[in-house]
């Protein structure tokens, strides 16, 4: 079973998540976002050896981090869904809200829906869940009963559609049809904020009976 330590980081308060093969020690980084040093320092002392960062969607808070982890890991794997790649060419959509931000490297591996990860005998499924972006997916990993959401949903709150490339008939789809076809148990570990439950979110998210596009 894989390993799986979160960083709360950055000054709107991004969770990255670092999943680790326990027995290889290889890791993964999901959404590195600003202060990926730390990840970094952790990295060095546990002696673990990252292999992939991938993108739940190229927003700049959610990719920050992937310059700095690029120049110190030099050929890592960085996964991103293609209708993602034009926010990914205009540095996340940072200089709509004046953050500095330059990412030089690029995505090399294209993510699908239904397509399948692996970290050593873990499999993990790429859903596609468009709605915050164009290219939004989620992580799930059915042998764990969790899924890594990106911004599509948070605890008791929805990601916001107001953004370029947002659509709320697509978000309320995407959470319909790949978040809520889930078990109750399945555990949802956000890109903000605490962690929830499809249970939970299924009977209290306030905001999946409107239109409010209120978010993060």
């Amino acid at each position: 079973m894989l390993l799986i330590r979160e960083f709360t980081l950055g000054p709107l308060g991004n969770n990255t998540y670092l999943l680790i093969e326990p027995i290889t020690r290889e890791a993964v980084i999901i959404d590195p976002s600003f202060e990926s040093e730390k990840i970094l320092t952790v990295l060095q002392q546990e002696n673990l050896h990252l292999t992939q960062i991938w993108i739940t969607h190229a927003h700049f808070d959610h990719i920050a981090g992937v310059q700095t982890l690029s120049d110190q890991i030099p050929g890592l794997v960085i996964g991103l869904h293609p209708h993602d790649f034009p926010l990914w060419q205009v540095q996340g959509g940072a200089p709509w809200f004046g953050w500095p931000l330059t990412i030089q490297v690029a995505p090399n591996l294209n993510l699908d829906h239904e397509q399948m990860l692996q970290l050593g005998s873990t499999l993990i499924q790429v859903r596609h869940t468009p709605g915050h972006s164009p290219g939004h997916v989620i992580f799930y990993i059915p042998s764990m009963e969790l899924a890594f959401c990106g911004d599509l949903i948070f605890y008791h709150g929805i990601g916001r559609t107001d953004l370029p490339g947002g659509d709320f008939d697509q978000l309320a789809h995407s959470i319909t049809h790949h978040i809520f076809s889930l078990p109750d148990q399945t555990r949802l570990l956000p890109g903000h904020g605490p962690e929830t439950s499809v249970g939970e979110e299924r009977r209290n998210n306030p905001w999946l009976g409107n239109k409010n596009t209120s978010g993060i």
